[in-house]
C-alpha cells in the first residue's frame, strides 16, 4: 500500500488548520479559567496549605496590575498544560494521511497514552511535588525571616509547575517514538542504563546544580521516565 501525495500547499494549509484549532481552544479554555479564576484560588492554595496546614496564606502585590496579571498568567499556563493532549491529537490528525494503517494505530495508542501521562503528571505534581517544593523553599525562611509572598510569583509557580509537569510526564512516549523510528542508536539501547543514567544527572544537575538531593531525586526521576519508555516501546 502507498502513501498518499500531498503538495506543499496542501500541508500548508492543513497545518494552519490543525493550529488554529488548537489555538483557538486554548484561547477558550484560557477566558473559561480566566473568568472563573476567584473560584480556582482555593485550587491553587491548596499546596500551600498541604505543605504548612497550620498557616494561613497571605499573599501580596506592589504594583496595580500585578494582581490581574497574576490572575491572566496561571490561568494561561493552566489553560496550555490541559490543552496538551489536543495539541497531539491534532499533531496526529496532520499526520496520519501520510501514515501507513499500522501507524496509525501505533501512534493513537500513543496520542491515549500521552493524555494519561499529561494528566497524570499534572495530579503528582499538584498533590506531592508543589507541596513538597513549597515546604523545601520556605521552611528555612518561616524559620529565620518575615514572609510577604507576592501573588504574581506564587501563581506563576503554581502555574509553571503543573504545565512542566504536563510536559516532562511525555518523556516516555517520547522515547518510545524514537525508538520506534530507529532514532536510537543500537548501542545506547544494549548499554542504556549508564546512558540514561548519565544522561538524566546531567539534566538533573543543569535544573538544580546546587543541591545534591534534589539532583539525585531528579535524576531518579528522569531515569524512571526513560526506562518507562523503553518498556512502552516493546508493547507496541
Amino acid at each position: 500500500m502507498e502513501r498518499p501525495n500531498f503538495t506543499v500547499l496542501t500541508h500548508f494549509d492543513e497545518l494552519r488548520k490543525r493550529l488554529l484549532i488548537f489555538i483557538g481552544f486554548l484561547f477558550l479554555v484560557w477566558v473559561v479559567l480566566f473568568s472563573q479564576f476567584s473560584r480556582l484560588v482555593p485550587f491553587f492554595v491548596w499546596p500551600y496549605h498541604r505543605a504548612f496546614p497550620s498557616r494561613e496564606l497571605d499573599l501580596v502585590f506592589t504594583t496595580l496590575p500585578e494582581a490581574i496579571m497574576a490572575a491572566l498568567k496561571s490561568t494561561f499556563f493552566l489553560a496550555l498544560a490541559l490543552s496538551l493532549p489536543l495539541l497531539l491529537f491534532q499533531a496526529w490528525r496532520f499526520l496520519s494521511p501520510a501514515l501507513y494503517e499500522h501507524e496509525k494505530k501505533a501512534l493513537r495508542k500513543v496520542i491515549f497514552l500521552v493524555t494519561i501521562f499529561a494528566l497524570g503528571g499534572m495530579a503528582l505534581a499538584y498533590l506531592l511535588i508543589l507541596p513538597t517544593l513549597l515546604k523545601l523553599f520556605l521552611g528555612m525562611g518561616y524559620a529565620r525571616f518575615t514572609p510577604y509572598l507576592r501573588v504574581q510569583s506564587y501563581l506563576s509557580f503554581l502555574g509553571k509547575g503543573l504545565l512542566v509537569a504536563a510536559v516532562v510526564a511525555q518523556l516516555p512516549a517520547v522515547v518510545a517514538l524514537l525508538l520506534k523510528a530507529g532514532l536510537i542508536p543500537a548501542q545506547v539501547r544494549h548499554k542504556r542504563f549508564f546512558y540514561l543514567a548519565g544522561g538524566a544527572y546531567l539534566v538533573a544537575l543543569f535544573i538544580s546544580p546546587a543541591d545534591i538531593v534534589s539532583q539525585i531525586i531528579l535524576a531518579a526521576a528522569f531515569y524512571l521516565l526513560m526506562e518507562l519508555g523503553f518498556l512502552l516501546a516493546r508493547l507496541f
